[in-house]
């Protein structure tokens, strides 16, 4: 796990003998030219470093607690993993400002009271997530779900799921600007499988199947007693009695005798040659054409076999237009009057939808008398959920003013038959009946909202 720790003496390198002189006028002044309102609302991480807190007084609004609009990365170590940063700081939705410089892609953005431009940087980067995160349901703002956050995430900081070799931690994987490796998989394996998320190959490696850890060495092994104390020797190969062995059983000081049949060997070419080379045992003195591949793991002293490796697939991920139809707002999501649009998109990414189904709702009058607009809004995207987890991969949807759009791309008779199931399948779980009913057309026809 990250642990807080830092020092005033760590900070001096970077911040000795700053004198911020600017007021808090100026500054607001300054992020009112980026579009910021107001002084931004921060919190330190691991903890608020004294006395170079009061360079960023008049910078950043300093609050303890509450919704912030970023935090404060106040770490110094050269060396500390920080693959789980956000683990820790356990804030998800605003980004991270790096005030070491060494956070490197597990924050935002660099913030250095010395260098102006970063100034713009911040306000930027700060805009932007504040902008995304107006765009979402209301519902993904502070859900618990981890399935939910991330897929949140991921939408409001504009990141891919993106993963990187790390060879800080025993995954030997991480994921910058999310959790730790190990819980983001976790959860994004699960999205993959409802069709939230598309992944692709990242990298294949190797686990250890004692600690689980990937940190593997990969060596070259003897046959024989698995010893890594190989040396490569060159062969010498006695016509006569058709010996094949090391030089040094043939070498008696400047002499090459055969250990078999005992006879000088004085002309190359005519009485032996040199075939090529071996490896050596120095552990058990056995010679071998090609030596073994083993793998030690660096973390538990476990060793197998190069055939016994535990192979691992690492992926990368990013969200699907079902996610993001689902994550945002209705007045944000594309709208009938787009539907050709979005269906020319969909075919400019190579994906042809066989069939398009319009899906109308019997029973949202009776809804939108008794609860409101809102209750059956929120009836309808979990009927949509339902609907996409059980298309998967073959369908996506778009949402229209008063009906939704279905584009089938793996449409067929099969498909056909149980499209209604899974109308009625999907409705089950909701609260209230919303009576939904389905039109299926070619891609030409292109229903009207």
């Amino acid at each position: 796990m990250f642990e807080a720790v830092s020092t005033v003496r760590d900070f001096a390198p970077r911040w000795g003998g700053v004198a911020n002189t600017q007021s808090q006028d100026n500054y607001r002044e300054q992020w009112a030219r980026f579009g910021l309102k107001r002084l931004p609302r921060v919190s330190w991480f691991p903890r608020k470093i004294y006395p170079y807190a009061a360079h960023l007084e008049n910078v950043f609004e300093m609050v303890e607690d509450g919704d912030v609009d970023a935090i404060l990365f106040a770490d110094e170590r050269r060396s500390s993993p920080k693959d789980n940063l956000r683990d820790v700081i356990g804030t998800l939705q605003v980004p991270i400002i790096d005030l070491s410089g060494r956070a490197g892609d597990f924050a935002d953005v660099v913030f250095d009271v010395n260098k102006p431009e970063t100034l713009a940087d911040t306000a930027r980067i700060i805009l932007d997530y504040q902008t995304r995160r107006r765009q979402l349901q209301p519902t993904f703002h502070h859900s618990v779900e981890p399935e939910h956050q991330l897929l949140a995430h991921a939408f409001v900081s504009g990141r891919p799921i993106k993963a990187k070799h790390y060879p800080l931690t025993p995954d030997a994987v991480c994921y910058p600007g999310y959790w730790a490796a190990g819980r983001t998989v976790a959860a994004a394996q699960q999205l993959v499988a409802r069709g939230l998320l598309k992944r692709s190959f990242f990298s294949r490696m190797h686990e250890c199947r004692a600690c689980n850890s990937r940190r593997m060495n990969v060596r070259e092994e003897c046959a024989s007693c698995r010893s890594a104390n190989l040396t490569e020797v060159e062969l010498i190969h006695h016509y006569h009695c058709a010996s094949l062995l090391p030089e040094q059983e043939f070498r008696q000081g400047t002499r090459l005798v055969c250990p078999k049949c005992s006879q000088h060997l004085r002309n190359y070419g005519k009485d032996y040659d040199r075939p090529g080379h071996a490896f050596r045992c120095e552990d058990c003195q056995k010679t071998s054409s090609e030596p073994e591949v083993g793998f030690m793991c660096m973390d538990c002293n476990t060793r197998c076999d190069g055939e016994e490796a535990l192979q691992v697939d690492i992926f990368s991920y990013s969200l699907t237009d079902a996610a993001v139809a689902m994550l945002v707002q209705p007045n944000h999501q594309r709208r009938a009057s787009d539907l050709k649009s979005a269906l020319d998109h969909c075919k400019s990414m190579g994906r042809h939808p066989k069939a398009i189904a319009e899906i109308s709702y019997g029973g949202k009058a009776a809804i939108v008398e008794q609860k409101g607009e809102e209750t059956f809004e929120r009836l309808r995207r979990l009927f949509l959920e339902n609907m996409i987890n059980h298309l998967a991969e073959t369908g996506e949807y778009h949402v229209g003013k008063t009906n939704d759009y279905l584009f089938l791309f793996g449409y067929d008779d099969q498909l056909a038959f149980r499209l209604n199931k899974m109308l009625s399948e999907s409705e089950q779980t909701l609260g209230m009946k919303i009576g939904p009913s389905i039109k299926v057309a070619g891609p030409k026809s292109v229903a009207r909202s």
